[in-house]
């Protein structure tokens, strides 16, 4: 690993380390480039586990000041990962155009209301609700790539052919749109359902963009053999070839 796009720092109130400490980290493990990527705050705080609102300001203040001590010595990107809410689109964009927060990441954790969570118990109807959001999302051309696509099969207990369907669906709209795609390697890390080998099989048939990121949520995850190491394993594998730099 040379780059990781997908990084978490004690902001997003679910991890653990200060933003200089991953900066340390990946200095010292040889990354050329790092993106910060928590999660991105929303108006009305609806998410306790999530960078609340007021929290932007001293956060975007604390890594723009990172990026310039360390200018020179590593490439420090301003990202963060989000949801597909139609209500949030316009923020999103704010982000990106006044502040600098050029890489957006869409990992649907929930239902673009809010009123699925896609790690819990689902059917066939919830997962192809997932899918179906998933592509209009990135239909948007807002988010520069897709993580952990198979994250909804958390919890899916029907039929493994439907669910290979619904993500194939997912992998030909990033095909279509030049959407790279992450296989992640928290989900790796912690034994999760994702990445599923049958998912990833699939993908084989699409000319798609591979990145494999540590979603880091401990400064030891950034570039861990645990995690990351295994993931390229499986990647490999898989004969799947994984891009390590992107000129984001």
């Amino acid at each position: 690993m040379i780059a990781n796009y997908h990084t978490h720092t004690r902001w997003c109130r679910h991890a653990d380390g200060e933003i200089e400490d991953y900066i340390r980290e990946a200095l010292r493990r040889g990354l050329k480039a790092l993106a910060i990527t928590d999660h991105v705050p929303h108006r009305g705080n609806f998410d306790p586990r999530r960078m609340q609102w007021e929290e932007f300001a001293p956060f975007n203040d604390e890594l723009d000041r990172m990026k310039e001590k360390y200018e020179g010595q590593i490439h420090l990107i301003k990202g963060f990962e989000c949801e597909y809410y139609p209500f949030a689109l316009e923020d999103y964009r704010t982000f990106r155009e006044k502040y600098g927060y050029g890489l957006l990441i869409l990992g649907q954790h929930t239902s673009k209301d809010r009123s699925q969570d896609n790690f819990a118990p689902k059917g066939e109807r919830e997962l192809e609700q997932y899918a179906d959001e998933v592509i209009e999302g990135l239909e948007t051309g807002l988010f520069t790539f897709l993580a952990h696509p198979d994250v909804a099969l958390c919890g899916y207990h029907e039929t493994d052919a439907f669910a290979i369907g619904q993500m194939r669906r997912i992998f030909a709209a990033c095909e279509r749109l030049e959407i790279p795609v992450e296989i992640n390697a928290n989900g790796f890390r912690d034994g999760r359902r994702y990445p599923d080998r049958q998912v990833w099989e699939a993908s084989r048939d699409y000319r798609l963009t591979y990145l494999i990121n540590s979603d880091a949520h401990y400064v030891p995850d950034l570039c861990d053999e645990a995690g990351v190491g295994g993931t390229e394993a499986f990647a490999r594998e898989l004969g799947i070839a994984v891009t390590e730099w992107m000129d984001w």
